[in-house]
């Protein structure tokens, strides 16, 4: 445990590529090559903590891995010289240099976070509350695709150990949708269970066919529609859990679905909230309201796996909707021992010591992108 009082001296911030090497299909585009942002924050002590960002496709976020990197290069040097253990400090200087960009911003937290573990000798999950469990559930996604070819992958999914499957919908005739859901759901073992995500892809009328037609599937629906106001009016129109992801944003916007009886639970992204200080304050909230909330990202590596893992620990299971890595489909490791990774339908918390757990060869990231000192 170090007791001098840190600030961040340095940071630098690099590009990784993640290119997906499986099919994974959304209603909006397919993942190809997303380009992970990576932050190694150093203080004054030469302790390191690591962040990260990235973003599926340009097409399911606002954000993107150009705009997050570009970003960066404003909130870096707002923050040198601040002690990283200030969290509140952080974060608050971050949204005065720059509005929005949550996920960059979540980059530079989650570093944060990581670097405050090494220093206490703690694990991030400690940080947070303290873990309840050492292993997390995760989910699987089953791309667009064929309805054949989805009972397939269901099968073979539960084969594998996944009890959460969700497959996406949308972004074709909505007859393929309906009858690719009955398809998985005909094969679905007890336990299972079936989260239909569309990535915003229905309109309101074909949220409503779609929950007429599978009135005796048991499932919840994420995200249908596009927008927050398309949701208030959908939710009493339809026969299933609505499922909020794209449009759960914030604690606010959380907080006010919540109280309306709009959301049954969230699909949280870290790095939308803005990092792990903000989800800290959304988690305590779902676990008092009784929420079933998740806790992970939209794409990435090593580093925002093991931050969601972290969190998803400190979530009840009656309330966790799962942690989800990237890397079953990127298959790359940041850190090839403790690397979080999927067995039999969980993921456990990584050991390899304090912080997030990962022991990282800064080498894999190649020339920094950015410098800021």
């Amino acid at each position: 445990m170090r007791k001098t009082t840190p600030t961040i001296k340095e940071i630098r911030v690099y590009r990784m590529p993640l290119p997906a090497k499986t099919l994974y299909n959304m209603s909006s585009s397919a993942v190809l090559t997303p380009e992970s942002t990576i932050v190694a924050l150093i203080d004054s002590d030469g302790v390191i903590g690591y962040g990260e960002s990235c973003m599926a496709t340009p097409q399911a976020q606002e954000a993107n891995n150009d705009s997050i990197r570009s970003s960066l290069s404003i909130l870096s040097p707002s923050v040198i010289g601040i002690n990283p253990m200030e969290l509140d400090l952080i974060n608050s200087t971050m949204e005065n240099s720059l509005k929005g960009e949550t996920e960059a911003k979540a980059a530079i937290d989650i570093a944060c976070w990581d670097l405050i573990g090494k220093r206490l000798g703690k694990s991030v999950a400690e940080l947070l509350g303290g873990n309840i469990t050492d292993e997390v559930i995760t989910y699987h996604v089953v791309g667009i695709t064929s309805p054949e070819n989805a009972e397939k992958e269901a099968e073979r999914l539960q084969v594998e150990g996944i009890s959460r499957i969700q497959l996406k919908a949308g972004g074709r005739a909505i007859e393929n949708d309906i009858e690719a859901i009955k398809a998985v759901s005909g094969v679905l073992k007890g336990g299972t269970v079936l989260d239909v995500d569309t990535n915003r892809g229905w309109t309101e009328d074909e949220a409503i066919q779609v929950s007429n037609a599978c009135l005796e599937v048991s499932m919840s629906m994420e995200q249908p529609c596009a927008s927050e106001e398309e949701l208030y009016r959908l939710k009493p129109k339809i026969f299933h859990p609505l499922i909020v992801d794209e449009s759960a944003t914030d604690l606010n916007t959380i907080s006010k679905m919540v109280s309306a009886s709009i959301a049954d639970g969230f699909g949280l992204k870290i790095t939308r909230i803005g990092g792990l200080t903000p989800m800290k304050a959304v988690r305590d909230f779902c676990i008092e309201t009784q929420t079933p909330m998740s806790s992970d990202d939209a794409w990435g590596g090593d580093i925002i796996g093991a931050a969601g893992v972290a969190l998803g620990s400190t979530v009840p299971s009656s309330l966790n909707r799962g942690a989800w890595l990237a890397n079953t489909y990127h298959q790359v490791h940041y850190d090839p021992v403790n690397g979080p990774r999927i067995e039999n339908g969980i993921i456990k918390l990584p050991k390899g010591g304090p912080g997030l757990g990962l022991v990282i060869d800064e080498e894999i990231f190649g020339k920094p992108d950015q410098v800021h000192n």
